[in-house]
């Protein structure tokens, strides 16, 4: 079995008198997390946007004041909750954090938590110790959500590999060919503005998997992303992955990632909308 968790820490030179009103006040959390919302009370709300686009809800599990703060929280308001520990401690004259993320499913969304805390931790380095404000970092994450749905693998996957499918929650499909080699392009308006999206199927497993090259015609990328969808069966339905990553490779990958980090979670809303059952009045 995979780790679900992960590990990270960095050392500062400001004291933990320092750090921690970087953690807890959401004027300092500005400058090298993002804009955040937040009430350090058992089961207290948390919310926070980072500047390249993600948003997450959560609820503070417990605070204790300088060295320790407990979190769960959901991104794009799909995710399952997460769970995140920061562990402040004295490093000599300085200081030490330890974030500790569990609850991660998959590779992919370890690989992303990790990317998130390296860097974030870089800025609030440089907060702290340079007294340089540095929240805008993530240009190029990927953008990553997950979703439950009332529905076995086997009845989503129509909804996700075949051209009927896809055009009732992604786009209108021009050409879907669901097979490895196989060629897509898409068809949609987005705030706006003509999209058309192609690409290549680069894996395909029934009822399990689609990996998808993704280029935006027209918008000067230069080669194409990547688009991963995966169903994992859990009780209560199939749990939906998302993972749209490869925006460190094409040009304008700050712009393109923005864009998905919009637009993917108004898709999966739809999606969450045609699969849920109608509650009786």
């Amino acid at each position: 079995m995979e780790p679900t968790s992960f590990t990270h820490f960095r050392s500062f030179q400001s004291p933990v008198s320092a750090i921690w009103p970087c953690l807890t006040v959401p004027d300092r959390l500005a400058g090298w997390m993002g804009a955040a919302d937040f009430d350090l009370a058992r089961e207290g709300p948390l919310a926070l946007k980072t500047w390249n686009g993600d948003v997450f809800h959560g609820r503070v599990i417990s605070a204790v004041p300088p060295t320790r703060l407990e979190f769960a929280w959901r991104l794009f308001d799909f995710h399952p909750e997460s769970h995140v520990m920061w562990r402040l401690a004295g490093d000599g004259p300085g200081s030490r954090l330890t974030v500790t993320h569990d609850s991660l499913r998959s590779r992919e969304e370890r690989d992303h938590a990790r990317l998130f805390w390296r860097e974030a931790l870089d800025a609030l380095k440089r907060l702290a110790d340079e007294k340089l404000p540095s929240p805008e970092w993530g240009a190029t994450h990927p953008v990553t959500m997950r979703a439950l749905l009332p529905r076995t693998a086997a009845d989503l996957w129509p909804v996700l590999s075949t051209a009927s499918g896809l055009s009732k929650w992604v786009a209108n499909v021009e050409r879907f060919e669901a097979q490895p080699g196989g060629a897509f392009q898409l068809r949609s308006r987005y705030r706006g503005q003509d999209v058309i999206e192609q690409g290549i199927v680069q894996e395909i497993v029934a009822d399990s998997k689609l990996r998808l090259s993704w280029e935006w015609i027209g918008e000067g990328w230069g080669g194409p992303t990547e688009v991963l969808f995966t169903l994992e069966p859990e009780a209560g339905g199939t749990s939906l992955m998302i993972s749209h990553s490869g925006f460190d490779r094409i040009e304008r990958g700050p712009d393109a990632r923005r864009n998905y980090a919009l637009g993917w979670p108004e898709v999966l809303s739809d999606l969450k909308r045609l699969v849920t059952p109608m509650q009786g009045r």
